[in-house]
């Protein structure tokens, strides 16, 4: 209580730089601020970070997988129907490779493949215009240039190699299956597919030979980052590319087992197309019969199990 004048209340302290600058008092302002994380806080936070990212990268990688996998069934896809387009037109498939004799400079043929035959089916007429199919696939002048170019349509997005004129999708000539160390169809059966070598003796498939049905009949199938990418032209580990042979008999007894020729880096088998156009997805656990069946246009086998497309 006070006598008299009440004393006058306390003037607030002008802001200015010497006063905002100074430090505080002990147990002034920093007393009730905000204190910093703790080294155990610190690592807490780390850790749980890191768990969500360990959550959430395989979900991301599954997604972009998903995502390759539809766009090299889409590939695959426009591949078949080139073929088909090409039956269309010239009544007949397009030889798996052209291994025809043509005299002392061409022994073994020109070694086109399909896969340059129906470039034009394919959209890359821009491609099949520099290609002079009478000569050998990678003659100077022209050929040579045209076969080392890249076609997106017969590449798979899953790929890891990458090489000048690469193919991952091949042709199926036939098949050469065992079963009790016996080919299901014996030596027929490396010619008894749809897109096999023209040698003078086996000339190129109609429609009408694939008499187990078109639908039960591969055409293509996934054979991914084959041979060396390093390999010159003419060598003989150079076959993965589009321009020349690009067709197997498929030999071992499961889709991505060691040797195999139908193979990717999907998840549980590799993708294929039939003669209809459809795709089908091959399970790398498919029974090898059934397989050797998808492999030949007329081995006469009841195919009680296809794989769904």
């Amino acid at each position: 209580m006070f006598i008299g004048r009440p004393p006058d209340p306390l003037a607030a302290a002008p802001m200015t730089s010497s006063n905002l600058l100074a430090p505080c008092p002990v147990g002034g302002c920093f007393a009730g601020g905000r204190r910093a994380f703790t080294l155990v806080e610190l690592l807490a936070v780390i850790a749980i970070i890191g768990t969500l990212i360990g959550l959430l990268l395989p979900a991301v990688q599954r997604t972009r997988e998903v995502s390759r996998k539809t766009q090299c069934g889409n590939n695959i896809r426009q591949t078949a129907l080139g073929l088909c387009a090409y039956e269309s037109a010239r009544r007949r498939f397009p030889t798996g490779c052209d291994l025809l004799p043509r005299g002392v400079a061409l022994p073994t043929g020109t070694e086109h493949a399909w896969s340059s035959f129906i470039l034009p089916y394919v959209e890359e007429t821009g491609i099949s215009d520099r290609i002079n199919y009478t000569k050998l696939w990678n003659a100077a002048g022209g050929n040579d240039i045209a076969g080392r170019q890249a076609v997106a349509t017969y590449v798979c997005p899953s790929g890891i190699v990458s090489s000048v004129g690469k193919a991952d999708y091949a042709g199926i000539s036939g098949s050469w299956i065992m079963s009790a160390g016996v080919p299901f169809l014996g030596a027929a059966g490396l010619h008894n597919g749809m897109l096999f070598a023209d040698d003078g003796e086996h000339r190129a498939a109609t429609a009408a030979d694939a008499t187990d049905g078109l639908s039960r009949t591969l055409l293509v199938a996934e054979a991914i980052d084959r041979g060396d990418a390093t390999a010159p032209d003419r060598d003989p580990d150079a076959t993965g590319r589009w321009a020349r042979i690009n067709c197997f008999a498929q030999s071992a007894a499961f889709v991505n087992a060691l040797g195999s020729d139908i193979s990717s880096h999907h998840t549980g088998g590799a993708q294929a197309a039939c003669g209809d156009g459809r795709v089908m997805f091959l399970s790398d656990s498919m029974d090898p019969a059934v397989l050797s069946a998808l492999c030949t246009r007329n081995g006469g086998e009841v195919d009680t199990s296809p794989p769904d497309g």
